[in-house]
């Protein structure tokens, strides 16, 4: 399940897993999802995975405090455990809050005490079924049919720091033509040249319908924009479509 890097220090995100779902016969079209990661510097602490197993995709993306080469070692550590944990979760079929747990479980004795991680871990079933558990992470956005907006909270704390902590998952559904926007800190807190930073409103404004690629497009359009290409952080985005 490992990103592939482009020569421009973009990291492009594909499907991984089994076949996509229009791949097999009589399952429904496959999902649109996009994913690009622009790290700041040679090392980023940003992590992030797509899993296609059986009726569902998993998904997650998530940030380790800190920058340079100290992040970019507990993000490996977390790239390569959160990959096993959730192809074995979508094995037995787990919710996204046990992951989580496991997740956590594994890294909370390996990590310095100043460390930790947010992180944003679900799954989407082909009926439009959408669980996400939220571990102190930026909210998630849905963009409906309609326009409308919508956020998942976090509903536990951030991994790798408690000695005892606890996820829930958020439920709701993502019907055909309606997208989820997972995107890391490094978006929302860019800066302008006065330091004002980009913020949730502004990529509120940015989500428009259309492909998973042009919606991200639009997005780092945006940013680009309002920093004139200086940024201060990793910042990744994770699009997907139904």
């Amino acid at each position: 399940m490992s990103t592939m890097p482009t020569q421009s220090g973009v990291r492009q995100l594909p499907l991984f897993g089994v076949a996509p779902a229009a791949s097999r016969p009589g399952a429904k079209p496959a999902l649109d999802v996009h994913a690009v990661s622009i790290p700041l510097l040679a090392f980023t602490g940003d992590f992030y995975a797509t899993h296609r197993y059986d009726d569902r995709l998993w998904f997650a993306l998530g940030d380790v405090a800190g920058h340079g080469i100290s992040a970019a070692i507990v993000m490996a550590m977390i790239q390569e455990e959160l990959e096993n944990r959730i192809r074995s979760c979508a094995i037995t079929r787990c919710d996204p809050s046990a992951t989580m747990g496991r997740l956590h479980e594994f890294l909370r004795p390996l990590l310095p005490q100043n460390r930790f991680a947010t992180t944003v871990i679900g799954h989407l079933l082909d009926d439009g079924t959408l669980r996400i558990a939220n571990a102190g992470h930026c909210p998630p956005l849905i963009l409906r049919r309609d326009g409308s907006l919508e956020s998942v909270a976090s509903t536990g704390p951030v991994i790798g720091m408690l000695s005892e902590a606890r996820w829930s998952s958020a439920t709701t559904r993502l019907e055909p033509g309606e997208t989820l926007v997972l995107y890391s800190d490094g978006l929302v807190e860019a800066r302008s040249a006065d330091g004002e930073e980009f913020g949730i409103s502004r990529l509120k404004r940015t989500l428009r319908t259309g492909s998973a690629e042009a919606l991200a497009g639009s997005i780092l359009e945006a940013v680009q924009r309002h920093t004139n290409g200086a940024r201060q952080d990793d910042l990744t985005l994770v699009i997907i479509r139904r």
